[in-house]
Order: structure tokens, then C-alpha cells, then sequence
């Protein structure tokens, strides 16, 4: 695995290897978006958006994708494609399909710590993990409402997509998978 904070050497690196499927993967607002759209302008591939081709409102990713349609463009499109997402290895997964190059875009502070860390490589139980996130979530809730002078809320709700993001990138770890890890110094 590459690491780097040049998109000028991701450039290099594709134009070389003209890989068919290239994924940029990430959390939300990662860059992932922003790379894959340079990428794409740079070079003159195709780029695929999976947030265009998701049910909205479910709470949720990867099983929400319309699989058929990006099947569709996958099956349509001559060369290289730049296909971009959350739980991008999962939502391959489901299409039956294997990328060629997996960028994997990490959001770093200027003094190199990673943002999303601790909610990307968790080490200890999953569920004790999520339910402890929660319990902060309910705590945090409570505390804020105290603050306002508000009564504290009876259900307090964690993201499903957070979740589904903290699950993808424990079972799959995609950061750990990637040919290159883009750092996008903030």
C-alpha cells in the first residue's frame, strides 16, 4: 500500500497502470467526492457518483444502492471508470464485482492525526463498540438539554448510516485493502 497527500501522484499512478475499476472509498466527508471528480476531469474517465443511485431517506448505504442502475453503467461504459462511495467494498460486494484499484481517502490533521480513527480501526468488540457510542450519544443528549433547560430527551437515535460505516470499515477495512491511501490534509 501507497500513502500520500499529492493527487498529483495518484494522477501518476493511474495514467500508468490504466487500471478498468478504480474505487475511492472514505467516510462522509472525507474528500472522497473531490478526488474522484479531479480524478475523473484529469484523466478523462468516466466517474461514477453511488450517492446518485441511492434510495434516499433509509437510513442507511449499501443496501439501499440501485444496484441495477450502476450495473447498467458498468456494463455501458468503455475504459477506465472512477466509481466513488461509502462502504464501497460492500456495495461490490452486492454487484457481484471485483475493483481493479481501490483509493481509500483519509481526512488528517496538519499534524497527521486521522479524524475518523477511532470509529475505522476498532480493536475490541463491535457491538460493545457501537453501544457504547451510543450510550455517549444518550449522555451527551441529556447534558445538552440540562444546558437549555429542556427536559432530556426519552430516545435518543444513533445514526444508522454512522453505524453501518463503523460496521463496514470493521468487517471489511478498506483502508487497510487499498492500493493507495489518499491523506487529505485539513
Amino acid at each position: 500500500m501507497q500513502k500520500t497527500a499529492e493527487a498529483y501522484e495518484i494522477l501518476r499512478v493511474l495514467s500508468t497502470k490504466q487500471p478498468r475499476l478504480v474505487g475511492v472509498d472514505g467516510v462522509d466527508g472525507s474528500g472522497k467526492s473531490w478526488l474522484a471528480t479531479l480524478l475523473s476531469k484529469e484523466l478523462g474517465w468516466a466517474h461514477i457518483d453511488l450517492d446518485d443511485h441511492i434510495e434516499n431517506n433509509m437510513g442507511g448505504y449499501a443496501e439501499h444502492v440501485h444496484c441495477d442502475e450502476v450495473q447498467n453503467i458498468l456494463n455501458n461504459t468503455n475504459g477506465s471508470v472512477i466509481i466513488e462511495g461509502v462502504c464501497l467494498l460492500h456495495v461490490f460486494e452486492r454487484l457481484q464485482r471485483h475493483l481493479d484499484f481501490l483509493i481509500y481517502v483519509k481526512r488528517v490533521a496538519h499534524y497527521g492525526r486521522w479524524y475518523d480513527e477511532e470509529d475505522c480501526i476498532v480493536s475490541e468488540d463491535i457491538d460493545d463498540f457501537i453501544n457504547n457510542k451510543k450510550g455517549k450519544l444518550r449522555k451527551f443528549a441529556e447534558a445538552d438539554a440540562y444546558m437549555n433547560g429542556e427536559e432530556p430527551p426519552t430516545d435518543v437515535e444513533f445514526p444508522a448510516l454512522d453505524e453501518e460505516i463503523i460496521r463496514y470499515h470493521y468487517k471489511y477495512r478498506p483502508q487497510d485493502k487499498a492500493d493507495i491511501v489518499y491523506e487529505r490534509i485539513d
